[in-house]
């Protein structure tokens, strides 16, 4: 096993704060993404109009399961990645930050463009925002920044 390392005294509770909100959002992301994977077609018939054809919601329940997917490992790599931040990496602050936003746009394109979402997906962006909006914030970066973080 490997030793833990203790948390540095002077973190700003924001970076916690911030983390806790990476993970919350992480959670209900997973939740919402297991969901859409296990969808049935027998489900999404009933749920989409009789005027649209079986192919139209397979095609459909295609892309549904694929966000689902999609959303459990993004999910996993976003917690992954804001735990690493929270010890004081600056490089993992910044990957967990191009994540955050790159999940919102792809999740919202895919709600809004094409039409196909998951509510508890969507519901889970509040908190990686607020999460992201965080770690940018004045005494955060001062953090990050300084010299002797080991």
């Amino acid at each position: 096993m490997t030793a833990s390392t203790p948390p540095p005294a002077n973190r700003p509770r924001l970076v916690d704060v911030a983390f806790w909100c990476f993970i919350a959002g992480a959670v209900v992301m997973i939740v919402g993404g297991l969901l859409a994977a296990t969808a049935s077609y027998e489900a999404a018939r009933a749920a989409i109009p009789a005027s649209v054809g079986d192919d139209q919601v397979r095609s459909y329940l295609t892309l549904y399961r694929g966000l689902g997917v999609g959303a459990v490992v993004v999910a996993g790599a976003l917690a992954f990645l804001g735990g690493r931040a929270r010890r004081g990496d600056a490089r993992f602050r910044l990957a967990t930050l191009g994540l955050a936003f790159a999940t919102v746009v792809v999740v919202g394109l895919f709600a809004l463009g094409v039409g196909v979402a998951q509510p508890l997906i969507l519901l889970s962006l509040l908190p990686i925002l607020v999460g992201a909006a965080l770690f940018t914030r004045p005494a955060a970066r001062a953090w990050y920044d300084r010299e002797d973080l080991a």
